[in-house]
């Protein structure tokens, strides 16, 4: 059996130190991000759904459109966490209903929609919405099938499953530097309405809120991390 000092100079050898001063840099990095200070912005994005969705160009890619169901789940533990698993059947528990673009059986996209707005972890923000409001979220590009349209034209299924479910506002939110998926949304109908700033600094967490056009802000308030209660994710 090999001695401690042998497996830690084989280690070396083989890139051990490389792989330990990598983990502990990330550590390092999320415990700065969680408990000193961090820094990110974010649009809220606005379709109205009083009338029919702009028409996008389709996919370059073959696809079939169908709701998740529980089993579909299986698909799924390549492309997010265990923890995102349980999340997706807490919201097939609720009634809430994720599109899903399939390629000769494999997931080449997904979005979820649900009337109300879901609690939105990255940038700790909740909104107050009204019965005929809703909420686009989590929708995620397959990285084999990027560069096809294909969440420009799945955005614009999702809004019409919320027009089917008596939706007549939608919300989202986008990251400012997410410069593809907010172009997407845009083809879609969707205007920024306001820049969102979420900010921590030594553990106080708070938001900073930017008009982006000369109307009126929506009327849904945001509201700080911890204090609406909302499911972390």
């Amino acid at each position: 059996m090999a001695s401690t000092g042998s497996r830690i100079r084989n280690g070396y050898a083989e890139g051990g130190l490389g792989r330990l001063a990598g983990a502990l840099l990330n550590r390092a990095k999320k415990f700065f991000s969680l408990y000193v200070y961090f820094h990110k912005k974010g649009r809220l994005l606005e379709w109205s759904l009083t009338e029919s969705v702009p028409e996008v160009a389709s996919p370059r890619v073959e696809i079939e459109v169908r709701e998740l169901n529980e089993g579909d789940l299986t698909h799924f533990t390549q492309l997010v966490s265990d923890k995102k698993l349980r999340l997706f059947r807490e919201r097939l528990a609720e009634g809430k209903v994720c599109l899903v673009a399939w390629h000769k059986g494999e997931v080449a996209w997904f979005g979820w929609v649900c009337r109300g707005f879901e609690y939105e972890p990255v940038f700790g923000v909740m909104l107050d919405l009204k019965d005929d409001e809703g909420d686009v979220l989590d929708a995620f590009t397959n990285p084999k099938f990027r560069g096809k349209n294909l969440h420009t034209y799945m955005s614009a299924r999702r809004l019409e499953r919320l027009q089917k479910m008596g939706v007549k506002k939608a919300y989202g939110i986008a990251a400012v530097g997410n410069l593809p998926s907010r172009k997407a949304h845009e083809r879609g109908g969707c205007v920024e309405t306001r820049e969102v700033s979420y900010f921590n600094v030594l553990g106080v967490k708070f938001h900073r809120w930017k008009d982006l056009t000369r109307e009126q802000p929506p009327r849904a308030a945001p509201r700080p991390l911890g204090r609406s209660g909302p499911r972390s994710t």
